[in-house]
């Protein structure tokens, strides 16, 4: 068996971080003295660059002269980057003192069958747990594991768990692993390219994790695509969950799969077409459906490869947890009633159709 090789380069994706990057690189370097950071900017234009190499002169910055998304611009990373590890940051965070520590642990601990470790991802202006990792729900979306408790409620456990599926706010990979199943998927640009990138690990074997002891404040994010609960959602980032959603069903899930869940994909589908219709995203819904159909022969392709070197089934690799919501976004009882009755019934079918699973 191969050893176990700790070393890690810290990897952060900017694009008009200024507001947040020198605060979350003051505290990585506090946490990870001498460890090793690369920063792919993706040509802001607030001043992200000049800050980073005025007072971090110590970490490596390349700055792209156009946006060419989270997605490829995490791949250039991971092709630039010469260590067994890339821990992915979000700029608008801030980590712990003992942020790093727990991550490489569980990574040795869990060896070799790991693919990726995630830290708890907190949400400091709301105190609520943003996640503990999640799992992969049928319907093509990543349940929050913790997702949105209040962080009073949920005590910090020190055992790592084995999750489903991660998101990319802190998050540990194996950089060989990733680039043999082909990296994120550049299609995405931005949003679920990270539950993606771990579903397609997962179908190798790889497992993920998530290590409750290692702490990442989450803050307010780009305005242009985030969305913590309050003013108006954006249409762009509605655009990109609906299509990347459509993309990632399309590649990943096996043909028994689609067949036997379509009845409950119908169904969900008309649940959140009209969700878009009563909330005026429905240009957007289109918009995404049109581009998916656009894209087929190329998510075919893809989804050949993907289907030949699959290692488990999507008995193993999806599930029916609750759905994880943003609070704010279901603003009527009505609406948390709908949803409640819709998990329920989903939750059913699954429990109808999983021993059919391949």
């Amino acid at each position: 068996m191969e050893a176990f090789d700790p070393g890690v380069t810290i990897v952060l994706i900017t694009y008009n971080s200024a507001a947040y990057i020198q605060e979350c690189l003051h505290s990585v370097r506090a946490a990870a003295p001498g460890v090793r950071a690369l920063i792919v900017d993706n040509a802001s234009n607030d001043g992200t660059v000049e800050m980073v190499r005025r007072h971090f002169p110590e970490y490596t910055l390349i700055a792209l002269p156009q946006n060419i998304g989270h997605s490829a611009a995490c791949n250039l990373a991971l092709q630039r980057a010469e260590t067994t590890w890339v821990l992915f940051l979000d700029h608008d965070t801030i980590v712990s003192d003992n942020w790093l520590p727990p991550l490489l642990a569980t990574a040795a601990a869990m060896w070799p069958a790991v693919g990726m470790v995630g830290s708890r991802a907190v949400l400091v202006d709301q105190e609520r747990i943003h996640h503990d990792g999640g799992y992969a729900h049928y319907v093509g979306h990543m349940t929050l594991r913790n997702g949105f408790a209040p962080l009073a409620d949920i005590p910090c456990d020190t055992t790592p768990v084995e999750v489903g599926a991660q998101a990319s706010t802190s998050l540990l990979v194996h950089r060989e692993r990733a680039l043999a199943v082909g990296g994120f998927d550049p299609r995405f640009f931005i949003y679920l390219n990270d539950f993606d990138l771990s579903l397609r690990m997962r179908l190798r074997g790889w497992r993920c994790y998530v290590a409750p002891q290692s702490v990442v404040y989450h803050r307010q994010g780009n305005p242009e695509t985030s969305w913590r609960g309050s003013g108006g959602y954006p249409e762009r980032r509605a655009y990109l969950i609906y299509r990347n959603r459509w993309m990632l069903i399309a590649r990943i899930y096996a043909p028994r799969t689609l067949l036997v869940c379509l009845p409950a994909l119908a169904i969900y589908e008309v649940v959140i077409a009209a969700a878009a219709l009563r909330k005026g995203w429905m240009h957007a819904y289109w918009r995404a459906l049109r581009d998916v159909v656009r894209l087929w022969p190329t998510l075919r392709f893809h989804r050949s490869r993907i289907q030949s070197s699959r290692r488990i089934s999507d008995r193993e690799l999806l599930s029916a947890y609750g759905f994880s919501y943003v609070p704010g976004l279901l603003q009527h009882p009505a609406e948390r009633l709908m949803q409640q009755a819709l998990e329920r019934a989903l939750a059913a079918y699954w429990r109808l159709v999983c021993p059919l699973l391949e």
